[in-house]
């Protein structure tokens, strides 16, 4: 047992930092940076227009209109950078576990090994059987290099966004949100203000309009526009409002999986000590052992492979505003 949870230990480097301090790393992702410099550049612009004495409605509500759409884009860039960040923490994460795995099934089949060697020398094995553990070796091997060439691109990946970084387990999951958080996200939604914005300010500019000297054919065009305005406002919101809850109710079975997962690890933990038990008592061989060390860090990948499918849901959904 204490060779196990030094593997497992390994799982889990010393310097490893959890998922929480790496979504503080958002803020400084470029595209971020980006929209955070945008918004205080409309935020000075209403500033100056709201202290000018001279300033016209129509430049006013621009102006307001200007520094709400740059707020609301800063939201949705920081929202994507985290839903980001998630996503390459857990490739990361599960890339060094997928290398822990790979190791184990190398020890495995290295033990796997030399039993048939001990058996074909003492005729309870055949030269097939050899070369199949051999094949069983080789294989063990490309899979373990796979997987350290993998957790290397994961890891610079990750580094790409928050800098060096090592993921550890994630300890706590966010609960399931409430369904009302849908319409927020409809209403905090970038693309959705900047058509009530366009349409907002066509009507104000209609309004502006004297009927006694304004050509029909204007005011026409005018309304036209507006009600083709409101016709892609509706079904640009008909469209995200079916893609948001479609991402919503994903939430609640990937969070289901999760407890699967989890009960699921403790089996396999429950027989892995059961293995230890009797490999103790010199009733098992140390080849299953091995065999259920295997499991448990399956199992174990698995758990992590569920938390991290609801993480990057919960934070897609987020990201979609």
């Amino acid at each position: 047992m204490k060779r196990l949870l030094w593997t497992l230990t390994l799982l889990v480097p010393a310097l490893a930092q959890p998922l929480p301090e790496a979504l503080k790393k958002a803020p400084e992702v470029a595209a971020v940076v980006t929209a955070r410099l945008e918004y205080e550049m409309r935020q000075k612009d209403l500033s100056r227009t709201l202290q000018d004495p001279l300033r016209t409605p129509l430049a006013e509500l621009q102006a307001r209109q200007a520094e709400a759409l740059a707020k609301a884009r800063l939201e949705r860039a920081l929202a994507q950078a985290e839903s980001d960040i998630v996503s390459a923490y857990a490739q990361a994460r599960e890339a060094s576990l997928q290398v822990a795995l790979a190791a184990k099934a190398l020890e495995v089949a290295e033990l796997g090994l030399r039993a048939a060697e001990v058996r074909v020398k003492g005729g309870g094995a055949t030269s097939l059987d050899l070369l199949e553990a051999q094949n069983r070796v080789l294989e063990a091997r490309k899979n373990l290099e796979a997987a350290k060439r993998g957790e290397e691109s994961a890891l610079a990946a990750l580094a790409n966004l928050v800098g060096s970084w090592k993921p550890e387990a994630v300890a706590e999951l966010p609960p399931l949100p409430q369904k009302s958080l849908v319409e927020e996200l409809l209403q905090a939604h970038a693309d959705l203000l900047n058509l009530r914005q366009s349409l907002a300010l066509l009507r104000f500019q209609r309004g502006l309009l004297d009927e006694s000297f304004t050509p029909r054919k204007d005011m026409e065009a005018l309304e036209d526009q507006a009600k083709t305005l409101e016709e892609n406002l509706h079904n640009l919101e008909r469209s995200l409002r079916v893609g948001l809850e479609a991402r919503f109710g994903q939430l609640s079975p990937l969070l289901q999986g999760v407890r699967t997962a989890e009960e699921a690890y403790r089996a396999a933990n429950e027989r892995y000590q059961a293995e230890e038990k009797r490999f103790q008592a010199g009733l098992t061989s140390r080849l299953g052992l091995l065999q259920q060390e295997l499991a448990l860090l399956q199992a174990a990948l698995s758990l992590e492979q569920a938390k991290h499918a609801y993480l990057k849901a919960y934070y897609g959904l987020l990201a979609s505003r």
